[in-house]
């Protein structure tokens, strides 16, 4: 029974209070990140991308307050609309081919696809009305559920008429398999990345954690019957979401931690780099995420955590890469430091001007290191070139000789 009001009455629902103030909470994170790196460009190293990272955030950040105050869902009879600051969807019951619902951490949404492929958009279940919007929702034909039945009888048909029968359950089974066990390596291969220091086994699970997300994009290109990333509900596919954004992650909090024994000259210097590989990488996603009825918030999440792969995968190439001989420069500890945060405790040791670096330098580094360090101790770096031309150095003893002398 199709519950729709016949009378022609508008009524108009803004989102709920919660979601007003959760989805400002949100916007408040962007505009402290904009503040951050816009504290950053003061610095004249990387000033430009700070300068363009704390535009977007800041635009980013306004933007989602305006979507929260002024968004509207409007029903009128057979006749749906929403509204918000920048642009409006409106469409009629038969005009619509299907809907698709999303859930995720930050909310519900069903999205709306219109017939002959002419258009789509979502509608937040946060509205005050989602009640009749979900009784005006009622005889709309499920897209979820139309795709996985297609995905089945395309993993069927490909098997003989007398495995049909137990093949499509046995392929998404052995398909899980893999997902589960490649998970499980990267989950195992993080724990060292983020938490131990010492660099023969850090270097060693930073490689296997790097091939993790390579592994899921080969299955997800070959076997795209069996594989997919954030998948729907009723997909009977295997996810590998985990696989690709968990080394992301991992390789934040090893930062985080200053478990990276090696350090840039210049934290941008590699940027060009950086850019080339998170490209590369969404691009080959694209295809699987634009598929997804959330593929905005998807693709956003895929940006952060593949920005962060991009950057300890370039770094690593960097210089592991490069078995050049370091030249090794002395100086001394001008003051310790230590960062709070949310996040943890990091700290750091203000060397001396050295080598090709003319300005007292924070060298974050590990606990022990930190606390067995005094003001005034003698460090010792050693200077590599880099094996993609962007200067890095390491911690080296300072009993070796001889050393450089230091401007």
């Amino acid at each position: 029974m199709q519950l729709i009001d016949q009378t022609g009455t508008q009524r108009k629902y803004p989102l709920t209070t919660g979601r007003k103030v959760g989805q400002s909470v949100f916007a408040g994170v962007f505009l402290v990140g904009a503040g951050f790196f816009f504290k950053l460009a003061v610095n004249p190293i990387g000033r430009d991308f700070a300068l363009a990272i704390g535009g977007i955030s800041l635009i980013l950040g306004l933007a989602l307050i305006l979507q929260a105050w002024t968004s509207r869902l409007i029903l009128n009879g057979d006749r749906i609309e929403v509204c918000s600051a920048f642009r409006a969807h409106s469409t009629t019951r038969s005009e619509i081919e299907g809907l698709r619902k999303i859930e995720n951490q930050y909310g519900r949404w069903t999205r709306i696809y219109l017939k002959q492929n002419l258009d789509s958009f979502s509608v937040s279940d946060s509205f005050t009305g989602n009640d009749a919007l979900k009784d005006w929702f009622q005889g709309l034909p499920d897209l979820d559920e139309r795709d996985a039945d297609e995905v089945t009888k395309e993993v069927v048909q490909e098997e003989s008429p007398t495995q049909q029968e137990t093949s499509s359950s046995n392929a998404f089974g052995l398909a899980r398999v893999w997902t589960i066990v490649l998970s499980l390596l990267a989950g195992a291969v993080s724990v060292p990345v983020m938490f131990v220091s010492y660099a023969p086994v850090y270097k060693a699970c930073f490689v296997i954690l790097f091939t993790c997300p390579i592994a899921g994009i080969v299955l997800l290109r070959r076997f795209p019957l069996l594989f997919t990333v954030f998948k729907r509900k009723p997909d009977p596919r295997a996810d590998l979401g985990f696989l690709l954004i968990w080394p992301g992650i991992g390789v934040a909090f090893s930062y985080q931690n200053s478990n990276d024994p090696t350090h840039l000259v210049d934290t941008f210097q590699l940027i060009w780099w950086v850019l080339a590989v998170l490209l590369s990488y969404l691009a080959v996603l694209l295809p699987s995420v634009w598929k997804s009825p959330s593929r905005g918030a998807v693709l956003s999440f895929l940006i952060i955590t593949g920005s962060m792969y991009s950057m300890g995968l370039v770094n690593s190439v960097n210089t592991l890469l490069d078995h050049s001989t370091s030249q090794r420069y002395e100086t001394w500890v001008l003051k310790k430091s230590e960062s709070h945060s949310s996040k943890g405790t990091r700290y750091f040791l203000s060397v001396a001007p050295w080598g090709s670096i003319s300005y007292s330098d924070d060298v974050d580094v590990p606990m022990d290191t930190y606390n067995k360090t005094r003001v005034g101790d003698r460090v010792c770096y050693g200077l590599h070139p880099g094996f993609l031309h962007g200067p890095w150095y390491t911690s080296v003893s300072c009993t070796e000789q001889p050393s450089p002398l230091t401007p």
